[in-house]
């Protein structure tokens, strides 16, 4: 008896935990479905369960409120690639995206670091554009964007990504680079560089460490490449990102 009436002092009633669930499982549907608007409407509400503390989370690990958050938010993270993959994202995107953020969650030493992170970790798995197409009307052009969002961190020769589109290799060099204005290898490389700023802005990976996570096998041509893009070397991006 003691135990139900601290609950509803706390306002853990069973209607309460019933709205939670919901809320929960809304957002998870809005993610599986691709569906953005969906989730922003749901994803406030998650944000003011956390603001307001009602489940006690932040206080799981006593004394430190970083590190339940942490741990809240690896949960999370597999709650939203499960619902991603459901919805068609690949499995290897999946394990990508989701190995990423846990890196980011546990180098995180600040609340509000977390709060960016989980914010860009829904906006992530709920992108459609990095999903597995559907449509049998895509391009030549559309399934090879499509193949290399999804393998952007594999070292896959030209030859190889033809046979699995099944084209011949110097035509799908052609059509894209006259379509794109770029070849599949620099687009390849700026899906590359595009990862790994995330990953220098929300982790403490060595430049080598990020190099090697987002494909390049050479962190000195990783550097070099970082520079002629970004217009500044991967270390002075992190500098300037602290600033």
């Amino acid at each position: 008896m003691k135990e139900h009436t601290q609950a509803n002092r706390n306002g853990l009633t069973p209607e309460y935990m019933e709205t939670i669930h919901k809320l929960r499982e809304s957002l998870l549907h809005g993610i599986q479905l691709g569906d953005k608007e969906l989730v922003a409407q749901y994803e406030k509400d998650i944000y003011r369960q956390l603001e307001e503390n009602q489940l006690n989370i932040l206080n799981r690990v006593p004394n430190d409120k970083v590190r339940s958050y942490k741990n809240i938010l690896l949960s999370h993270n597999t709650l939203y690639s499960y619902a991603a993959e459901k919805g068609g994202l690949s499995a290897w995107q999946t394990h990508f995206i989701s190995e990423k953020y846990a890196i980011m969650i546990e180098h995180a030493e600040a609340i509000s670091e977390l709060d960016r992170i989980h914010s860009n970790m829904i906006t992530e798995y709920t992108d459609p554009s990095i999903r597995k197409s559907k449509s049998n009307k895509q391009t030549i052009v559309e399934k090879a964007e499509d193949y290399i969002e999804m393998n952007f961190s594999e070292d896959i020769s030209m030859e190889e990504m033809a046979g699995k589109l099944h084209v011949h290799p110097s035509h799908l060099m052609r059509v894209f680079k006259k379509e794109k204005g770029i070849t599949i290898s620099h687009y390849r490389n700026l899906r590359r560089i595009k990862e790994a700023k995330e990953l220098i802005l929300f982790s403490n990976l060595s430049m080598t460490d990020i190099a090697i996570m987002v494909g390049f096998s050479n962190s000195q041509y990783f550097s070099k490449l970082f520079k002629e893009i970004e217009g500044v070397t991967p270390v002075e991006f992190k500098k300037n990102s602290k600033k």
